[in-house]
């Protein structure tokens, strides 16, 4: 995805190591675009120091905390009974996704929100 090719760019090429929170920056406009190329209009993506949230559709939330600019946090939400309130299993027990992965894994999820297939 371009978005996500243009945020890798920008994060490898940085001429310094970037703080999380401008990561999360560059992270929340290439999820922001990716979305609205692949259609995705309920999508609401939304940041906050180094965490950002991201409803790729009502029954897709995900939550991404950067570490680093090499180093991810990826937490699906899950929605409860009531079909409006989500819970974030932010309990992170491995050690952080690199980016190449992290972007790997939110291409899949984007592509998943795509056709309305379930979180795993």
């Amino acid at each position: 995805m371009k978005a996500l090719e243009d945020f890798q760019t920008a994060v490898v090429t940085a001429p310094a190591p970037l703080a999380p929170e401008a990561v999360a920056k560059l992270l929340e406009k290439a999820v922001s675009q990716a979305c609205t190329d692949l259609g995705l209009d309920e999508a609401d993506i939304r940041r906050g120091a180094n965490l950002v949230m991201m409803i790729l559709t009502p029954r897709h939330p995900w939550e991404t905390v950067v570490v680093g600019p090499d180093a991810y946090q990826f937490y699906p939400g899950f929605l409860r009974d009531d079909g409006e309130t989500i819970v974030w299993a932010n309990v992170w027990v491995a050690e952080p996704y690199r980016l190449g992965k992290y972007l790997d894994a939110l291409e899949t999820e984007l592509e998943r929100a795509v056709r309305g297939g379930a979180i795993p």
